[in-house]
């Protein structure tokens, strides 16, 4: 997720390990992809008092008689936590929202799929009908999903430069009922949530050589050196892991620092651009909608872009606008693990103005964010178009 400025930037990978359980032997890690979360509500009922959203989670399983991971693309039916009070300014909160440790309505989506231990083919899972489960990973899973802006404002709120700001990020998330020690971590693509649970969570496993590989394709023959030197980094890593997660956490700072300088070029080239309050510069998009809305009332920005994702922080209202666009890509595993499939990605572009009262007590609008993310080159390609959709089409210019 990063601001749209040329979009030639790489988006930061964002997961999350949700849950974590079992006995040795038989545990299994889930990990959200904090950048996956669409809206799959049917076109009839937008706007309804309840949307669809979808997560991405999978399931890395260490017992050998399991698969290698199950990914599924979880839906949860979350309320709106705000609608807009047409009899008089202001918004109505929904006191339902989902929270961590609450009963959840749920289902398995389209695009779900298993990684066989057998053979490291995959396989799909098929979708199932809305369920009810209060089980924790659902639950948090759950809590995300409906919470999906505060969420994404916690991730950039504590990003610092070249750091994160874990205690922030957990502060602000233990306020949805999550964990506030929630691991964050660089990776969220299941190859690479897979590789990450064997090497930071069961790398005793692989060092015993008792990893399940049926299929003879993990295996890979290695000099007593390597050997050695392989030992010595996963005896590090786990020490490491030992006194606090820092190997976790020296990954993710990894990804922002890569990420971040990225963006910084980026913000360089958009030398004719508005500014934002803060002084720092919009991209393109922002300065487009912000020469129209800035200073407006609220209901000319529903009037005109439609109605909203509402959310609201203290005396700041956030009125959300997104677009996405997604292709299922079909991945092959062989020895070395990834090598090859057909691309897919998915791309999300959202506008969000910033509301706040007047010196009269009228909401308007403060400040303008575009921001997208993509998943792949594919995704890469199309975020372009997707923040043009969400910018343009909606008033006409």
């Amino acid at each position: 997720m990063l601001a749209a400025m040329t979009l030639c930037a790489k988006a930061f990978a964002f997961g999350a390990v949700v849950q974590y359980e079992g006995e040795a032997d038989d545990r299994v890690a889930y990990f959200a992809d904090l950048r996956y979360l669409l809206n799959k509500t049917a076109p009839d009922q937008l706007g309804g008092n309840v949307e669809v959203r979808e997560i991405a989670v999978t399931a890395v399983y260490e017992n050998a008689n399991k698969p290698e991971f199950v990914h599924m693309k979880l839906q949860f039916q979350c309320p709106n936590r705000y609608s807009l009070d047409r009899a008089r300014p202001g918004l109505s909160e929904n006191r339902n929202a989902v929270r961590a440790g609450s009963a959840v309505s749920f289902r398995i989506g389209p695009g779900s799929y298993t990684l066989r231990r057998s053979d490291l083919k995959t396989e799909p899972v098929a979708e199932s009908a809305w369920k009810t489960s209060s089980a924790p990973m659902l639950s948090k899973a759950g809590a995300i999903a409906c919470n999906h802006i505060e969420i994404d404002q916690a991730l950039h709120a504590a990003i610092k430069g070249k750091d994160f700001d874990f205690d922030a990020f957990g502060k602000r998330i233990a306020a949805l009922g999550l964990p506030a020690d929630m691991a964050v971590i660089g990776e969220s693509l299941p190859s690479e949530v897979l590789e990450f649970a064997w090497q930071n969570f069961w790398w005793k496993t692989v060092l015993d050589g008792r990893r399940p590989d049926p299929s003879g394709k993990w295996a890979t023959p290695v000099s007593q050196a390597d050997k050695q030197a392989a030992l010595e980094t996963l005896r590090r890593k786990q020490q490491e892991l030992e006194a606090g997660t820092a190997s976790i956490r020296t990954g993710l700072l990894r990804s922002i620092e890569k990420t971040g300088g990225e963006m910084k070029a980026d913000l360089e080239a958009a030398r004719n651009a508005d500014k934002h309050p803060d002084g720092s510069k919009m991209n393109k998009y922002e300065a487009r909608l912000a020469a129209v809305f800035r200073g407006q009332p609220e209901e000319k920005v529903v009037e005109l872009m439609g109605n909203p994702e509402f959310n609201q922080v203290a005396a700041t209202r956030f009125l959300r606008y997104t677009r996405y666009w997604e292709k299922a890509g079909v991945t092959v595993y062989g020895a070395q693990g990834v090598i090859g499939g057909e691309a897919g990605g998915h791309a999300e572009c959202f506008a969000e103005f910033r509301v706040r009262q007047d010196a009269k007590g009228e909401w308007r609008v403060d400040d303008v964010l575009v921001r997208a993310d993509y998943q792949g080159d594919v995704g890469r390609s199309r975020v372009g178009g997707v923040c043009d959709e969400v910018t343009k089409a909606r008033y006409g210019t």
